[in-house]
């Protein structure tokens, strides 16, 4: 890994996705961690791109968190789409997450129309 800084602005190049992902999932599950020791539940919400891919993965992974005690939002979705089609951000955060851990609550953004 590079590091660089310019003032405030604090950069990390990584040789690879797969350790990007791992590095930033550390830094989530760690920033977790300080805020669980202070709350009864987080809330985060999850971005649904390919770019999340090896990030999600990792997170996934992590077993140190108390994810029972974390409330799971998707940002965003697409309007027009059926609820079955597989194209929608929501089955893609099912696939890479919400179904990988046992968060205390899923949340999902549905468009009107598609109640």
């Amino acid at each position: 890994m590079k590091r660089l800084e310019k003032r405030e602005l604090k950069v990390m190049v990584f040789g690879t996705r797969s350790e990007m992902g791992l590095n930033a999932a550390t830094m989530v599950s760690r920033i977790l961690e300080k805020l669980l020791q202070h709350r009864d539940e987080v809330n985060v919400v999850f971005a649904a791109a390919p770019s999340q891919d090896e990030f999600l993965d990792a997170l996934s992974k992590v077993k140190d968190v108390e994810w029972h005690r974390i409330n799971a939002f998707h940002l965003d979705e697409y309007i027009g789409l059926p609820s079955s089609a597989p194209q929608r951000f929501s089955k893609y955060l099912d696939k890479r997450i919400f179904e990988r851990v046992p968060f205390r609550s899923v949340n999902y953004v549905i468009p009107a129309g598609l109640e």
